[in-house]
């Protein structure tokens, strides 16, 4: 009679070269949930008017905030040297929430009607923006307000008569 002999697979440690990739798989999947879930928090931020934020008082200090409001053209401040924008929100009551933007001012930022501001409030109540949301009219809004005719886009279909 013949004897066949199975030889069992050594269970034992896992070898130094696979724990290497399985401790970085590791690091890696959870670096990409940590970013998912940064990004969502963040985008989360919907933006509030001015005078919801002024009616909330110290609570927004230190939270990441997106703020709509007008700005006063007569308190903007920029400095090419240093790249850095200072200016006033207002609120229809006319209270202010002083801007620092440490980056170039946008491109549209002057003729804007108002802009959308992200960043946090300090402690002294200076908003420290991050970035700048520009909204600014359409040439067609002005073109309406000057009584001209506004181009539309038209399209003529020929008919066929019979």
């Amino acid at each position: 009679m013949t004897t066949i002999t199975y030889e069992q697979p050594k269970i034992g440690p896992i070898p130094k070269r696979k724990l290497k990739f399985v401790i970085g798989g590791v690091v890696a999947l959870l670096s990409i949930v940590a970013l998912i879930v940064n990004g969502l928090v963040n985008a989360s931020n919907y933006y509030i008017t001015l005078e919801e934020a002024l009616s909330q008082g110290n609570r927004l200090v230190g939270k990441g905030l997106r703020i709509n409001a007008v700005v006063d053209k007569e308190s903007v401040q920029y400095d090419p040297k240093n790249i850095v924008l200072t200016f006033d929100l207002v609120d229809e009551a006319g209270r202010r929430v002083p801007v620092v933007y440490r980056d170039v001012m946008p491109d549209l930022f002057m003729k804007s009607e108002s802009v959308i501001v992200e960043g946090r409030l300090n402690e002294k109540g200076v908003f420290e923006a991050d970035m700048i949301l520009v909204k600014c009219p359409s040439k067609y809004e002005e073109a309406i307000e000057a009584g001209e005719q506004v181009p539309t886009n038209h399209l003529t279909i020929p008919t066929q008569s019979q």
